[in-house]
């Protein structure tokens, strides 16, 4: 077997594994990790729920920075829906293998190929290590964009069924258990965390169940939805009012920021249009006549006579001669 053909066979083992590893990140649902390792995502879980098992601690610590990890991911994580203790330490594990599987496959590749290769399959690994040092945390704020894009889309739609539960006759809990059910097919995501929020309320109450998750999703949004549910309970007021008006005031919003994005569309589709239709356009036009000119300059050039050449050291009289 040639050099080139283990270097595809390595490449091919190396990206294998990083798709079963990638692919393979966090894979329990947030709920089910939850249960398992506690409401607490600040510390290490036990080894059977870990994601490499007892090796995940080991390999949390195999890359620098774990302090910086602690201040700037576990808030992503927590947006994108990555509860529990183990959470950081599993994200850690995964980016320390996604880094130095690629290193050591480059380090073994190089023995197996000639000298002259050594530099490229150096370059490689180097450049697969980046990538897998970064791949974690796009993954992470991808899950995180698309599960805050969910959030907002449902928090209207559960707002006012919330508010007709309560004009039916429910209590606030009663309302909430009835929603989360029926929100479970269309909005996964947001089910998911107000089944969160019932399981908060059973042990504690409603308003500081609320105020975690405004903190575990840092959006907006929900932290209108907790101060109003907070001050509607405090005051006496009829929450199915202030529910109301919360889904009419977030349905105005969603609807000013998709005209803006509208609008911003209509300024980005100028470039298309510029380079896809006024040069073919301007070719077009502009074409024929270059060509027609050029044939002209051509045609002219042919019938012009051609003039006298005048030897070296003569001058023009005596060529005249």
């Amino acid at each position: 077997m040639g050099e080139w053909e283990w270097f595809g066979v390595a490449a091919g083992g190396i990206a294998a594994v990083l798709l079963v590893i990638f692919l393979t990140l966090f894979r329990k649902p947030a709920s089910v990790r939850l249960r398992e390792t506690g409401d607490d995502f600040a510390g290490p879980a036990s080894g059977t729920n870990l994601l490499f098992g007892d090796m995940t601690d080991v390999l949390s610590r195999g890359l620098p920075g774990e302090e910086r990890d602690r201040e700037e991911i576990l808030p992503e994580l927590a947006r994108a829906g990555m509860y529990g203790r183990s959470a950081i330490a599993e994200y850690r594990a995964v980016r320390a293998v996604l880094v130095f599987a690629p290193l050591f496959a480059a380090v073994a590749v190089a023995l197996l190929v000639e000298p002259r290769l050594v530099p490229g399959v150096a370059i490689g690994g180097l450049a697969l290590a980046v990538l897998g040092y970064s791949l974690p945390r796009v993954y992470v704020a991808f899950k995180a964009q698309a599960r805050s894009r969910e959030i907002e889309r449902g928090l209207p739609i559960f707002a006012d069924m919330v508010s007709i539960a309560l004009l039916a006759g429910q209590g606030l809990f009663g309302a909430l258990r009835r929603v989360t059910t029926e929100l479970q097919p269309t909005f996964p995501r947001l089910a998911e965390e107000l089944g969160i929020v019932i399981n908060q309320t059973e042990l504690y109450n409603l308003s500081l169940a609320f105020e975690q998750w405004a903190n575990r999703s840092q959006l907006p949004e929900v932290r209108n939805l907790a101060l109003i549910l907070t001050q509607a309970q405090s005051l006496g007021n009829d929450i199915s009012v202030a529910l109301m008006e919360y889904a009419t005031n977030m349905r105005s919003g969603a609807r000013q920021r998709m005209e803006a994005k509208s609008q911003r569309a209509a300024f980005w589709m100028l470039f298309p249009t510029i380079f896809c239709l006024w040069i073919p356009a301007a070719v077009i036009l502009v074409g024929p006549i270059f060509f027609e000119f050029a044939a002209r300059r051509a045609k002219a050039k042919e019938q012009m006579p051609a003039a006298p050449t005048i030897p070296l050291g003569k001058s023009a009289g005596d060529a005249a001669k």
